[in-house]
């Protein structure tokens, strides 16, 4: 169930722990004078401020990008991943998930913008790398960062994904 638990993390939570537009290419740093504050400290205009700049980078995952990746799980389920994905390019676009980023979603934290800004720049670079040659252990990986460690340690929850428990989780 971990992978459930990736998935739906990099699935929805994307926009939450995302970084500006096509920043990935310097590791996600903008040097934003936010860069040095904790998520927990941050203002609800500021929160607003993070969470816009957030957005740019799931926005820059494209539908082919989400489409491969889709067809990588469904492989593991013993479907074609090309073929998964071809359904998935072809599908309309599915409505947008109601977006819950906000200050109230950073209570708690001690990451810094900066930290995060990097989890989320290497999430997305991996997300882009992933192709049908990938493989489900590579899907697991893909929040296995050294950054992503930094966002777990002082963030806990927030690459598995918020009051998610599997098997062997603690409360």
């Amino acid at each position: 169930m971990t992978r459930m638990k990736l998935l739906g993390f990099l699935m929805a939570g994307l926009a939450l722990v995302a970084c500006g537009d096509d920043e990935v290419g310097n590791g996600g740093e903008t040097g934003s004078e936010l860069d040095g504050k904790q998520l927990g400290s941050l203002t609800a205009d500021e929160a607003d401020e993070v969470c816009n700049e957030f957005r740019g980078q799931s926005e820059a995952i494209s539908k082919e990008d989400m489409c491969e990746l889709a067809g990588v799980f469904a492989s593991g389920f013993g479907m074609e991943c090309e073929t998964t994905k071809q359904e998935c390019i072809s599908a309309p676009e599915e409505p947008e998930e109601p977006d819950t980023c906000g200050a109230s979603q950073f209570t708690g934290c001690t990451a810094t913008v900066a930290e995060a800004r990097a989890c989320v720049a290497s999430i997305a670079n991996a997300f882009r790398s992933i192709t049908c040659e990938s493989t489900l252990d590579d899907i697991q990986d893909l929040g296995q960062t050294a950054e992503c460690a930094v966002m777990e340690e002082k963030c806990p929850g927030s690459i598995e994904g918020e009051g998610e428990e599997t098997e062997g989780d603690g409360p």
